[in-house]
């Protein structure tokens, strides 16, 4: 699900935070040595989220946050921010030469990750939750 969180409303965060869980601590964040990936270029998404994408000439970037339930995707569409929400229990993961995340039929593809560190620790999570 993609919630437009441009401005702090408490209600969408309350049904971010329902979904994936709320954010770690900061005791966490260093226990897991950080939780967010670097900025990666996005190869593909689905066809039904396309609109919330950057134009086909522009280049699109995102990042992902990890959450106790699952991971948030967030990226920016001209002025506005967009988080797409992915629970553990309805995510797959296929990392190869690129990472490509399903959820609920909807998909994104990176063709760079260069976040190996991170793609492990997302998947070792997932599989512990």
């Amino acid at each position: 699900m993609i919630f437009d969180t441009s401005y702090s409303d408490k209600e969408t965060t309350k049904k971010i935070n329902h979904s994936v869980g709320s954010p770690y601590s900061w005791k966490e964040r260093w226990k897991l040595r950080g939780i967010g990936s670097r900025r990666m270029t996005v190869h593909d998404i689905s066809e039904d989220y396309k609109k919330y994408m950057n134009a086909d000439h522009y280049i699109s970037t995102a990042s992902i946050e990890l959450r106790p339930k699952g991971i948030i995707i967030h990226f920016r569409h001209k002025l506005q921010a967009y988080s797409w929400v992915m629970p553990f229990d309805s995510l797959t993961i296929h990392s190869s030469d690129s990472l490509k995340l399903e959820c609920d039929g909807k998909y994104i593809k990176f063709n760079e990750p260069g976040n190996d560190k991170f793609i492990r620790q997302m998947i070792d999570l997932s599989k512990n939750s």
